[in-house]
């Protein structure tokens, strides 16, 4: 319980925790590390499979991440909060996917830090995926305007009575 005259502990609405982010997060990591290149699909297909599954849960394990380290007060704080996300997913998506220096630089930077040599497929046929970041957040404002996105306890704190 806040001590009198605190403010209580902000909660953290969950974005990303929940089961469809994180089940198209576990299929990217499925995807890109035993589907492709098995055969058992197309090559089209995995790779545009990574990109849809990837833009859903992208924002908002962003969003999520950034609440618990700097909470907001409030669903029009949090939503702006995933637009905002969503709008640097889809800028850095549409650049690696388009413009030669972005995808260079995204490449170097994965392959040091994985310590493995990273490839991305410069692709704009690619860019209809960004869809899923409008879907991503209609997910966040629907769960918002519902309540059914259930509060994580922001920045290590005791649980507080709002989001």
């Amino acid at each position: 319980m806040a001590a009198m005259g605190a403010e209580p502990a902000r909660a953290c609405p969950r974005l990303f925790s929940r089961v469809l982010p994180v089940a198209c997060m576990g299929l990217v990591a499925l995807n890109d590390h035993w589907l492709k290149g098995s055969g058992w699909l197309p090559g089209w297909f995995t790779g545009k499979l990574s990109d849809v599954a990837g833009l859903y849960f992208a924002p908002l394990l962003l969003a999520e991440l950034s609440l618990l380290g700097w909470p907001a007060s409030g669903p029009p704080a949090v939503l702006r909060r995933v637009v905002g996300a969503a709008l640097a997913v889809g800028g850095g998506f549409t650049a690696i996917k388009t413009w030669p220096a972005a995808d260079a630089l995204y490449e170097a930077g994965l392959s040091a830090l994985w310590r493995n040599p990273v490839r991305n497929t410069m692709d704009p046929t690619d860019l209809p995926a960004l869809l899923m970041l409008g879907l991503a957040v209609g997910t966040a404002w629907r769960s918002l305007g519902r309540g059914e996105a259930p509060a994580l306890p922001a920045g290590g704190e005791e649980q507080g009575a709002g989001r």
